[in-house]
């Protein structure tokens, strides 16, 4: 064998024993030692990390998180949202006080992990993706069309889903997300479709899917809107044997509807949790700028997920954070980075259980596309970033249209003739209160901005209803997202769009085959990646 490739094993051998006792952060710098002249490439680092991973048998416990509308900018948005509370903490101490221009960030968890690779998003036929097409990618290794769930694009044949195959293998699966179970991303991995809006046909192969754990959000195939059961076509209203949840039941599935009944299931049943008492009108969990502390986490679904599923045949577990690009579309920056930082404990779950079984497990850590296009900087800011603005943010726009802001509305009524109103004390200290925006103290030209706004939501065009309100506003009430935007920009952070946009998204790995997730590739190559850790195969039509 050759001497140098000889000494890199051992050394590689010897940092991977350094890395399977230590935090993430070590280990980083372990693996960043051994690699930092480029002189290992990624093939043999594959090759030889296998051999001490337990790749030849494939990792008993997998873990795939998607944070969905989640790119760079957002985590390091976040990081730099901890590093600024850390500083205030500590104004005095090492980290210095005020402007973060210097003072770096507070890593996550996610961003510890000791692999990092980039993925190309578009769909089958857009350049810049959807949900549904890139959760296809993710689950299936294919590339589809805009709205295709784990189907091929022209709609002829199903695509064997990564969970399916776990399932086959023998293995356990469980399914997080904190938006509705039948929303795009998390039906990827047990449903087939031609479209994503059939949430009743989605609904309804959950249960079918024989998979063992379902948790977070409800099901928006459950109910209508405004709250009534809905029933299969012809059904008579009066029969509710048919509606999904009844239908998961009927499949044995344990329906829990709070905390403490999730807690309280036993490991060996189906389970399918969701939080009846806090679900919104989406049938997704609140944001977590919003949530009820009595009700449960991303992070709470994803520990008692671990709890239910381990075994000895091992388990897959899916976990998507579906409400950072909620936050995203809106351009709400405190509500995205809180969700992000929700996020990142449910990979902390994750990786506690890794340390305990750092042999047998892969976590694979990435977003589906950018949404917003976030910017960190800003033209008012120059080169500094305040991002203590922040703090004082005490709500999501959703729910300050929801309360505050509909509460205006009914005291002092809407002008539908939108006849220039000046703002009131009243949603002045709304604002206030919500945001930590002082009326008084912005700008000449941010007043204007706020005025001008107020008065499109007060005319009733809490949708925009022309192309230049559309790109001041896109599809949101006009105040709050003014409000939002003045806020990000005074703190150094902007946005590009309501939509999606087409950047590349970081890839996070550690365990099990953890190196070939580095490198810059297409999105279809995760599930590739993974199938083949895993030694399943994706390539068989599903039955």
């Amino acid at each position: 064998m050759n001497l140098i490739k000889k000494s890199l094993m051992l050394l590689v051998a010897a940092g991977a024993a350094v890395f399977a006792a230590s935090t993430p952060s070590s280990a980083y710098k372990a693996e960043a030692d051994t690699n930092k002249d480029g002189v290992v490439n990624n093939q043999d680092l594959s090759e030889m990390a296998s051999s001490w991973l337990g790749e030849d048998e494939g990792p008993k416990y997998v873990f795939c998180f998607i944070g969905d509308g989640m790119a760079s900018p957002h985590i390091h948005a976040t990081e730099a949202y901890l590093k600024q509370k850390v500083q205030a903490d500590d104004p005095d101490g090492d980290l210095g006080a005020g402007s973060l221009g210097t003072a770096g960030s507070e890593l996550l968890t996610m961003s510890q992990l000791p692999v990092m690779g980039m993925q190309r998003t578009y769909a089958d036929n857009r350049f810049i993706t959807g949900s549904a097409a890139a959760a296809t990618a993710f689950s299936c290794g294919h590339k589809t069309n805009i709205n295709t769930i784990s189907m091929d694009p022209e709609h002829t044949m199903d695509y064997v889903t990564i969970a399916e195959a776990a399932k086959d293998k023998g293995m356990k699966v469980g399914i997080v997300s904190s938006v509705s179970i039948d929303h795009a991303t998390p039906a990827c991995y047990y449903a087939h479709n031609e479209h994503r809006g059939n949430y009743w046909d989605i609904a309804n192969q959950l249960s079918e899917s024989g998979f063992d754990y379902f948790g977070g959000g409800g099901m928006k195939g459950e109910r209508t809107s405004g709250g009534n059961r809905k029933y299969a076509p012809g059904q008579p209203a009066a029969d509710a044997s048919n509606c999904p949840i009844q239908h998961a039941m009927d499949n044995g599935y344990t329906v829990c509807e709070n905390k403490a009944e999730l807690e309280a299931a036993a490991p060996g049943q189906k389970v399918f949790a969701y939080s009846k008492d806090y679900i919104d009108g989406s049938w997704a969990l609140p944001y977590n700028i919003d949530r009820d502390p009595a009700d449960a986490s991303i992070a709470d679904y994803t520990s008692e997920g671990i709890r239910l599923l381990d075994n000895e045949n091992g388990f897959f577990m899916m976990v998507e954070a579906g409400k950072i690009d909620w936050a995203c579309h809106a351009n709400d920056a405190v509500t995205a980075i809180k969700d992000t930082i929700a996020f990142d404990e449910a990979v902390a779950q994750a990786y506690d259980f890794y340390l305990d079984h750092p042999e047998e497990t892969l976590i694979v850590v990435t977003g589906d596309h950018d949404c917003g296009g976030m910017t960190l900087g800003a033209a008012g800011t120059g080169y500094n970033t305040y991002y203590e603005v922040f703090e004082n943010q005490t709500m999501s726009c959703d729910a300050f249209v929801a309360g505050p802001l509909a509460d205006h509305k009914a005291a002092y009524g809407q002008d539908p003739w939108n006849n220039a109103i000046d703002m009131n004390q009243d949603i002045k200290d709304k604002i206030e209160n919500a945001f930590g925006l002082d009326y008084d103290a912005v700008s000449d030209f941010d007043r204007t901005q706020l005025e001008n706004a107020y008065d499109e939501t007060m005319g009733g065009n809490a949708v925009p209803d022309n192309n230049e309100n559309w790109q001041l506003y896109g599809y949101y009430d006009p105040l709050r997202v003014t409000v939002t935007h003045i806020m990000n920009r005074n703190a150094g952070l902007a946005w590009t769009s309501y939509s999606h946009t087409a950047v590349p998204v970081p890839v996070m790995a550690v365990g099990s085959g953890q190196w070939k997730f580095d490198g810059y590739y297409e999105n279809t190559a995760i599930a590739d990646k993974i199938a083949d850790i895993m030694q399943v195969s994706l390539e068989e039509a599903a039955q």
